[in-house]
């Protein structure tokens, strides 16, 4: 792995896992320090970060954690789901056999990183299998605002102890997704719709539909 990707991918972890808490403040040099990188590669993962959505960059500020707010995680996943379920509707029709092989493999990997106790693995093998299948759909230009999404809510589900499930659990949570991908864009609709209402632990009357 380059210096500059794992520069990025180790920030990243943290923030995810919340081992930099939201609104810690970050210095191009302090990390460039602690990590044995230049500041350039350290300003380049940063600028990455951001667009991302997991820090924010101000001039005179410097850069900070993105913070968490329990209204505009609800607000995320209620995008989230839209954007998921719309393209559900296209994707269930035009996924093929090597994208059906694709999700079996990383069902699999999910699996075997829940039993390794791969908490920052399996997130990222949980964004791949979702965007396998909503690459499908054929929707580019919407990626990036569901990577979002997706980065934000895995963030606030690890915040809050309440959201906690076993890793294991959160593995197999997606095999009736790729059970109603074989059914219909409607079943896969349907299935993607009751797995994101159940991600994270919030009254019935919050979740938009």
């Amino acid at each position: 792995m380059r210096p500059r990707d794992l520069v990025y991918d180790r920030l990243k972890q943290r923030i995810l896992l919340n081992a930099l808490a939201p609104e810690t403040a970050l210095t191009e040099l302090g990390l460039a320090q602690e990590l044995g990188a230049s500041q350039g590669t350290v300003r380049e993962a940063l600028l990455r970060l951001q667009e991302d959505g997991l820090v924010t960059r101000s001039g005179h500020r410097g850069t900070t954690v993105t913070p968490l707010d329990a209204e505009a995680a609800i607000e995320i996943l209620a995008l989230r789901r839209q954007i998921e379920q719309r393209g559900a509707l296209r994707a269930a029709a035009r996924i093929d056999a090597a994208g059906l092989a694709a999700l079996a493999d990383l069902q699999r990997r999910m699996d075997g990183a829940a039993a390794a106790g791969e908490a920052y693995r399996l997130i990222e093998l949980d964004v791949a299998f979702h965007m396998t299948i909503f690459r499908a759909a054929g929707l580019g230009a919407l990626e990036p605002i569901l990577n979002r999404c997706m980065l934000h809510t895995h963030r606030h589900k690890l915040w809050a102890p309440r959201h906690n499930r076993p890793l294991a659990e959160t593995a197999a949570r997606h095999r009736p997704i790729l059970t109603a991908l074989k059914q219909g864009g409607e079943a896969l609709a349907a299935a993607l719709g009751q797995h994101l209402d159940t991600i994270v632990d919030l009254a019935p009357e919050r979740i938009a539909s």
